[in-house]
């Protein structure tokens, strides 16, 4: 469990001033140094290429660690560090006299005006999507950010003033794959006791206990414990197992943002995004900081660049292999810009050299490596190279992202499977009731096929929205 000690902070923000929840978490950053705050280097020295075999196969693992910070990085943690803070505003423990002793303490002066507004705002509680295709490191970028916090800070006394509180700064689970309210209950309960070492599951979950009543209580659990941000990972599973999305949780989830009084971070692929543009355009807290959207790297990309430096630092060969240009084109396209899929192609490329005693590789084991040992992945990532995947192309007119120049535009023509010929006819006939006709069936079939595609399980409601939310990024 990551407890911190606490120290207080002075801040120069008056809504900040007098808030032992606020004061309790990190200093605030220049952007500038966030890069330098999110890097993350496992240990290497070049004596390491000296050692045995059987220790450079096991140090070897150290490259799924390495982590090269994006822009998008950087508005994570700046997204994440406005959330708490502000979230925290409106949740002060302390009574306004100790505010207002603050205040004078900075030579800040408590004019009736002043006074008015922070009796009265009600600060906003904002979350934020990070929305991204499978494995180009969300889950990653946002676990490195909140590691930079005390997950539990452990109060005892504010101002001489005794205040032994639990605060919980974050907490992040996984949308369950049961997609029911109760799942999501159960696996916040959970996720608490794991990190407080509590029984609150138990004491809490009870048969028959209705879902409203279990948001009422997970409510005011959570604000028992000064909870400061829920991120809830996976959130493509509100398609549940049994095929088209749960409603219901979707529901209470947004209940729960309203009722929790505290941002809700949601981390998932394109999958559900409509689907939470629909369900949260009225509950905007889901949103107040923007979305967050993490594409491949591209190959010309600065991302690129130093990502394959910084990987390619950690060789563990006896025999050091430059990184040519015609290296770092087989590395990206057998990767396809995902740092995930390079850093495990280069281990098992080293793998490979290292076990048959080459300690050495070429541009040509590069690529049969990735064919023989990372075959599962092979269609994946030969349709992203060559602009044949569906999910990335949605995710990419959704936001009227260019295709990258490498990629072909024979995706356009490539000939879609006619299973989905069916669906296909019954979303037409849906949209003629819907807009009384007025709309062109010939160019709007394209759309409705990738979007029964990219969401085969989904509802014949979300597909169509999905189809119309194509049809107008294009326009």
């Amino acid at each position: 469990m990551n407890t911190g000690s606490v120290t207080y902070i002075d801040h120069q923000i008056e809504e900040f001033i007098g808030n032992p929840l606020i004061e309790a978490l990190p200093p605030l950053h220049e952007p500038s140094v966030f890069p330098r705050l999110l890097l993350v280097q496992p240990p290497y020295s070049e004596k390491d290429r000296e050692k045995t075999a059987d220790t450079r196969l096991y140090l070897l693992q150290r490259l799924a660690q390495l982590h090269v910070p994006t822009p998008e990085d950087t508005m994570i943690l700046l997204n994440l560090s406005r959330c708490l803070t502000w979230g925290y505003v409106s949740r002060n423990p302390m009574d306004f006299i100790v505010v207002e002793k603050a205040l004078e303490e900075k030579d800040i002066p408590m004019t009736n005006s002043l006074r008015k507004y922070l009796n009265t705002t009600i600060a906003p509680i904002y979350g934020f999507p990070v929305i991204g295709l499978s494995g180009v490191g969300k889950t990653t970028s946002v676990q490195n950010a909140l590691s930079l916090y005390s997950q539990v800070i452990r109060h005892s006394e504010y101002r001489g003033i005794p205040f032994s509180e639990i605060q919980l700064v974050w907490l992040k689970v996984d949308c369950p794959g049961d997609a029911t309210p109760k799942g999501l209950c159960s696996t916040i309960l959970r996720g608490i006791d794991e990190v407080l070492k509590t029984d609150y599951t138990t004491t809490i979950m009870k048969n028959r206990m209705s879902k409203d009543v279990l948001l009422v209580k997970v409510s005011q659990l959570v604000q028992k414990l000064h909870l400061g941000i829920l991120i809830i990972d996976d959130i493509q599973n509100l398609c549940g197992k049994k095929g088209g999305v749960s409603e219901e949780l979707l529901s209470f989830m947004v209940s729960m943002a309203n009722n929790l009084k505290i941002p809700v971070v949601m981390v998932g692929t394109p999958k559900v995004l409509t689907l939470l543009q629909r369900e949260f355009q009225q509950a905007k807290r889901a949103s107040g900081e923007g979305e967050i959207r993490m594409d491949l790297m591209s190959r010309e990309s600065p991302e690129w660049g130093r990502f394959i430096k910084s990987l390619w630092h950690y060789q563990y060969t006896k025999n050091r292999v430059n990184l040519t240009k015609e290296m770092e084109n087989a590395f990206y396209e057998e990767s396809v810009g995902n740092p995930f899929i390079a850093a495990t192609l280069y281990k098992v490329v080293q793998d490979d050299a290292i076990i048959s005693r080459k300690e050495r590789f070429t541009t040509a084991e590069v690529r049969e490596n990735a064919r023989t040992k990372m075959g599962m992945t092979a269609k994946m990532r030969s349709d992203m190279l060559n602009g044949k995947d569906i999910e990335m192309n949605s995710f990419r007119k959704l936001w009227n992202i260019p295709k990258p120049a490498e990629q072909k535009e024979s995706s356009r023509t490539e000939k879609k499977p006619s299973a989905l010929t069916e669906r296909t006819a019954e979303i037409i006939e849906l949209m003629r009731t819907r807009l009384d006709n007025e709309f062109d069936e010939a160019s709007m079939k394209k759309y409705i096929l990738s979007a029964v595609a990219a969401n085969p399980e989904a509802d014949i409601e979300l597909q169509m929205e999905y189809a119309m939310r194509l049809a107008d990024s294009e326009k």
